[in-house]
């Protein structure tokens, strides 16, 4: 790639020059380095400063991007699911850059992906939904605070009926507690105890017998 055609790029997308940089470096390469490749390519020296002070923000939490002794390395194995999924329900969206959203999502469906070509059978099944549901858990937590994330609700409304997931209880919804359905914030409330749904669980109706493949969240 030219030096016009990464300094243009860089000034419509510098997260992706950069973790190009970082993503083709034969190992851990530090800030110092990898402005110096964005300069030399091009970028005004006070404009590389500048989009790596904002892209350093949120590179701790790219799933493929690992940081050790202020060096930067790109990992061909992903972070877990799990991980991505603790980050997007972790942190309101207004402090999670976009470009750091996008590729958690993308982990997540990845993981979604892989999940139904390496393994069968019906425990996998189950898991394989059961991955949607926490996915689906995260997102309403974030939606809860008011942030939204168009990737990551596409990506359920996809997903949650195609793995035929329901929701269980709804937010608001008084019920009374069944500790195999329903987790307390607090406390521990008697079975049978009325208490209010503040966020939705869901069950997996596979084969059989539903199954309660995330907990709904309750309060007294």
């Amino acid at each position: 790639m030219g030096a016009g055609t990464v300094a243009k790029q860089f000034a419509e997308d510098s997260e992706s020059v950069f973790l190009n940089v970082i993503r083709t470096a034969p190992e851990p390469i530090n800030a110092q380095a990898i402005k110096a490749q964005v300069i030399e390519a091009g970028v005004k020296k006070v404009d590389a400063d500048y989009r790596w002070r904002l892209f350093q923000r949120g590179v701790k939490w790219h799933p493929q991007i690992t940081a050790v002794n202020k060096k930067y390395g790109w990992s061909a194995e992903r972070q877990s699911a799990r991980s991505s999924l603790d980050v997007l329900a972790g942190y309101p969206l207004k402090k999670l850059p976009p470009w750091v959203a996008q590729h958690l999502v993308q982990n997540v469906a990845a993981a979604l992906d892989a999940s139904g070509t390496t393994a069968s059978g019906w425990d996998h099944e189950f898991e394989e939904a059961r991955l949607v549901a926490d996915l689906a858990v995260a997102v309403e937590a974030l939606q809860s605070r008011g942030d939204t994330i168009t990737e990551v609700v596409k990506l359920l409304t996809d997903e949650t009926r195609r793995k035929r997931l329901w929701p269980l209880g709804r937010p608001g919804e008084s019920l009374p507690f069944d500790p195999d359905s329903h987790e307390a914030e607090s406390g521990a409330p008697d079975t049978g105890a009325v208490v209010r749904v503040v966020r939705s669980g869901y069950i997996w109706r596979g084969r059989g017998e539903p199954i309660v493949a995330a907990k709904a969240i309750v309060v007294l």
